[in-house]
């Protein structure tokens, strides 16, 4: 827009609500500015829409005013505010004018500590408001430092504000500038973590607001917060077992041992394990907003880099000293009972007394285990976003990072479990840790998760063990341990169907494996959801489940399953219509089974038709596949070569360098089906596709596949006496096949080990015959280096020239003029 041309501006607003300011007496109104610029009165250049906020600030609002008559001359006043919109105004005035003022930072400072001084005054101090108690301000930031010098509530107070700043985003780089407050942090942490879960977690929790930004990640390394955060860790998880086990001795005694010093060593070392550890016992939950967003864990490569947690209200030191003097009683009652005389072993307790105290052990245990949690939670996380780093990923290793986490996944709280098994998915790419889950049985503590009904854990456990499950031993300890109906039953489910059916995949890569998957549901399903999915285009997940198909194919009694209430039907004529290459090759699998080859008959010729009508090289080739498995003797392969037109197309796919080896592969499988008919047999002869199998052997004599399927062409051509002579007179393959049998291919050189043995005395006495004037010693170089021979593969130079002599100067004809005559069936061998 050239300014020239701007003539008119034009401005309007228009006002949405009005709302209470958050700590000031004042209003807070939500308005548009709308803005038009014009040349012409109707023709605007430019318009911009903009939200906007205006403070009315009430600084004559105290207890005794009007709010009928302030409101009356707010809505005077501002241009903003509709004069409907009176009541509205009146009822907010009236709500800043009656809400309590938040006290100062100094009244809270000297009123902890006067309560700190007795035991009256931590009940009172528990009961303060909410609404009471200072929001932290960066202002404030070295009184908050002071307080981490004084007495461990003073300290979790001071820890506590400091954390309210840390989960502002806008706060973290101020924060990282002062030295002072992360040296403090570090060093109450390292000196005190075992006196407070409130404390420990608190100063995790800051430095894990720093871990979700990685141009923060140098503070955590240089404060050495991860190998912190891995000591807390650990001695948790072994303080959390003794606890466990003190309680289980406690309710059965009969388990301690008889001998007296073992006992009281074990007593010894259950009261030192509680005294360590009894001081940050909690008697009640923490506020909600200590614990890490309750979000869903992100995936790999998408870990939070920024985050919001302002709706921290910081209330999370009203009940400190209470809590001192709950961990005292508990402290007292564990000490008292473990330390009491111990009775001869009984069943059961001994009074009802005992009972009530074993129980109210075991709730203050789970309050305890709560407290616990938060905090192993928020030290995972921080190591989940700083192990992005490989070295710093590598060093949680080498400190036995997965023995923890498989150990925590003992554990029950949905949100610490998510967090973990997204933890080790991640850790899972990498072979060391891979290996570090299968000694730590981590595949033993899964299934538990999958019985759970929080579809995110299921999930992110399906991806954990999708990873693993690319291990062999891994696989085959899901498959013991009976994986295997569980994974079945998530295919049914739509949001866990795509994970499932890879790992069903993984699984049906082991023979052993896919015979199981006959005693489920699986086949059907599978084989049903294939034919549910009737678009030419498939997705990802339609995709892995026609390659599970493929491999479950494979076994006889899956295969039977498959096409069972007429499914093969159905199969083949879904693949037809959209010649879906994957969908066919699962039918090509099916078709290599004995017993299942009769079903196939009634789809011969559409199998032949579709060979010279696709265009899709890859489609064309699995139906040769399927019509190569077909050898059935009632069927006349003669008659389908001649009514589908397939000898010009075979000759030329078998010319060298005319078709990809691949489908080239897939002919020559099909002429050694079609060969074991002798009818057949001789029209491959008449029609001089033989010399083509010839021509191809020289040309791919590298190939082992390919020569391979061409000797067993000859093969059962030579076992027909009809087709044997022109064989062995007019061809030259039985000088190829005597030079593969010292081939360094085993399966090349068995297969001609097979050969009749009357192939190679008739094929020298054809030699002699036809050579009585040349002498021993060129009748012996005739036999064995004939003209037309490929180059051997053991070095041995050969005359090539004039290769193409021999067939030139001889006919497909014998002695009567009638070579073509029906002999004996051919062999079954």
């Amino acid at each position: 827009m050239q300014s020239e041309d701007a003539k008119y501006i034009k401005k309007r607003w228009k006002a949405s609500s009005v709302e209470p300011h958050q700590t000031e007496k004042a209003l807070i109104v939500n308005y548009k500015l709308e803005a038009a610029v014009f040349a012409e009165p109707d023709n605007p250049m430019l318009e911009e829409k903009k939200d906007c906020q205006r403070i009315i600030r009430l600084k004559s609002l105290n207890s005794k005013t009007d709010c009928l008559a302030l409101a009356k001359e707010v809505v005077e006043k501002c241009d903003l505010i509709h004069a409907s919109q009176l009541q509205e105004i009146e009822q907010i005035i009236y709500y800043l004018k009656n809400r309590k003022e938040p006290e100062t930072l100094h009244h809270h400072h000297h009123h902890s500590r006067a309560v700190s001084s007795s035991r009256a005054g931590t009940t009172s101090s528990n009961k303060m408001n909410t609404d009471e108690i200072e929001k932290a301000t960066i202002r404030n930031i070295d009184e908050y430092i002071e307080l981490l010098y004084e007495d461990l509530p003073e300290r979790i107070r001071g820890s506590a504000f400091i954390l309210q700043l840390a989960r502002s985003p806008d706060n973290l780089e101020e924060l990282e500038k002062n030295e002072a407050v992360l040296s403090a942090l570090s060093r109450v942490l390292r000196e005190d973590w075992r006196k407070s879960l409130d404390l420990s977690t608190n100063i995790i929790y800051i430095f894990f607001c720093f871990s979700t930004y990685t141009r923060f990640h140098n503070v955590i390394v240089q404060y050495k917060i991860g190998s912190l955060c891995m000591e807390v860790i650990e001695f948790e998880l072994k303080r959390y077992d003794q606890m466990k086990q003190d309680l289980e001795l406690k309710k059965n005694p009969d388990q301690i041992s008889s001998g007296k010093e073992k006992k009281g060593n074990l007593e010894k070392e259950s009261i030192k394990s509680m005294e360590n550890s009894i001081d940050t016992i909690m008697d009640e939950e923490k506020p909600k907003e200590m614990e890490p967003p309750r979000r869903r864990i992100p995936e790999l490569k998408q870990r939070p880099k920024s985050g919001n947690w302002n709706s921290f209200h910081g209330s999370m030191s009203t009940s400190l000293i209470k809590t001192q003097m709950l961990n005292n009683s508990y402290h007292e009652n564990l000490s008292k009972e473990l330390m009491s005389p111990m009775e001869p072993p009984t069943n059961g307790f001994e009074d009802k007394g005992q009972k009530t105290d074993y129980e109210k052990l075991s709730k203050q245990l789970k309050l305890f285990a709560k407290k616990q949690e938060q905090l192993l939670r928020v030290a995972f996380y921080l190591l989940l976003n700083i192990a992005e780093n490989v070295k710093l990923e590598e060093k949680m290793r080498r400190k036995t990072i997965v023995k923890m986490l498989v150990k925590t996944l003992e554990r029950h709280n949905i949100d610490l479990l998510i967090l973990i098994v997204t933890f080790l998915k991640k850790l899972s790419i990498v072979k060391d840790n891979k290996d570090d889950m299968h000694d730590a049985n981590v595949i033993e503590k899964l299934p538990r998760l999958l019985q759970s009904s929080q579809p995110d854990l299921i999930q992110i456990t399906l991806k954990l063990i999708f990873n693993l499950s690319f291990d062999g031993a891994l696989r085959a300890k899901m498959i013991k341990i009976g994986f295997l109906p569980k994974l079945v039953a998530f295919l049914s489910d739509d949001k866990h169907h795509g994970i499932a059916t890879k790992i069903l995949y993984h699984m049906s890569l082991d023979d052993k494996v896919k015979s199981m998957f006959t005693y489920t549901d699986c086949v059907p399903i599978v084989t049903d959801m294939i034919l549910l999915n009737s678009c030419s285009k498939k997705s990802e997940s339609d995709l892995d489940l026609i390659a599970l198909g493929v491999n479950l194919a494979l076994n006889k009694r899956n295969a039977q399953q498959m096409i069972e209430n007429n499914r093969l039907h159905s199969l083949m004529s879904r693949a037809f219509k959209n010649q879906d290459t994957l969908l066919m090759k699962m039918i090509r699998n099916i078709s290599q089974h004995e017993n299942l080859k009769i079903f196939f008959v009634d789809f011969v010729g559409d199998l032949a038709r579709i060979l010279t009508e696709c265009k899709d090289e890859e489609f064309m080739i699995e139906c040769l596949g399927i019509l190569g498995n077909l050898s059935l003797a009632d069927l006349d392969y003669s008659q389908i070569m001649h009514n589908f037109n397939l000898i010009p197309w075979v000759k030329e796919i078998l010319v060298p360098g005319k078709a990809k080896d691949d489908l080239v592969l897939e002919v020559v499988i099909l002429l050694g089906t079609f060969a074991c008919d002798e009818a057949c047999a001789m029209l491959l002869c008449k029609t001089e596709i033989i010399y083509g199998l010839i021509e191809l052997l020289k040309a791919k004599q590298e190939d082992d596949e390919i020569v391979l399927q061409i000797a067993f062409v000859f093969q059962q051509v030579l076992r027909n006496e009809s087709t044997r002579g022109y064989m062995i007179k007019e061809t030259e393959s039985p000088a190829y096949l005597i030079d593969l049998m010292h081939d360094k291919n085993a399966e090349i050189r068995d297969e001609d080990t097979d050969l009749p043995n009357y192939l190679t005395s008739d094929y020298f006495d054809h030699c002699l015959i036809d050579n009585l004037n040349e002498d021993a010693d060129s009748n012996n170089r005739s036999s064995a280096n004939s003209n037309g021979r490929p180059t051997s593969r053991y070095g041995r130079e050969i005359d090539t020239d004039a290769d193409m002599e021999y067939f030139d100067s001889n006919k497909m004809q014998g002695s009567n003029g009638d070579l073509w005559k029906y002999a004996t069936p051919p062999s079954d061998d």
